[in-house]
């Protein structure tokens, strides 16, 4: 069985955000944040995090697994004034996402396509701010 590198994977997502997406904070791999005030920075924080990678038998074809692979996109927003404004930044960042990935379900090329999602939430209110937070998971086939 050939393990695949799927930090290709979160790499492209990275470049696609970056290239696509503008006043966020967009970091690869790094600490997850637990600051609210590096959300009011910009719109907010994204981070791409690889998740898990699940490896099954495929006889069909030259290639005799199938990968699942899973990596999560973290959004984190903050708002001093109201958790209603927070959950709509949080909302629309989500939507801008998940176009963008929407877009091209290939990854640039680094998977075969993007089979689904599933978002999480985080809610969190800290020293008077409201920080709120997804983690938006997309599950991918790659064929290894």
């Amino acid at each position: 069985m050939a393990i695949l590198d799927t930090s290709t994977i979160t790499k492209a997502v990275e470049n696609m955000l970056k290239k696509n997406l503008s006043g966020y904070i967009i970091e690869r791999n790094e600490r997850k944040n637990v600051d609210p005030n590096k959300c009011t920075l910009r719109k907010g924080l994204i981070g791409i995090y690889t998740d898990e990678d699940l490896y099954e038998a495929y006889t069909i074809g030259s290639r005799p697994w199938k990968l699942y692979s899973s990596f999560f996109i973290n959004i984190q927003v903050a708002d001093a004034r109201s958790g209603a404004k927070c959950e709509e930044k949080l909302k629309d960042a989500i939507k801008e996402i998940v176009d963008i990935l929407e877009a091209d379900r290939t990854l640039d090329g680094t998977v075969a396509c993007i089979l689904n999602y599933r978002i999480k939430y985080e809610y969190n209110n800290i020293d008077n701010i409201y920080f709120y937070g997804a983690n938006i998971f997309p599950g991918c086939e790659v064929r290894a």
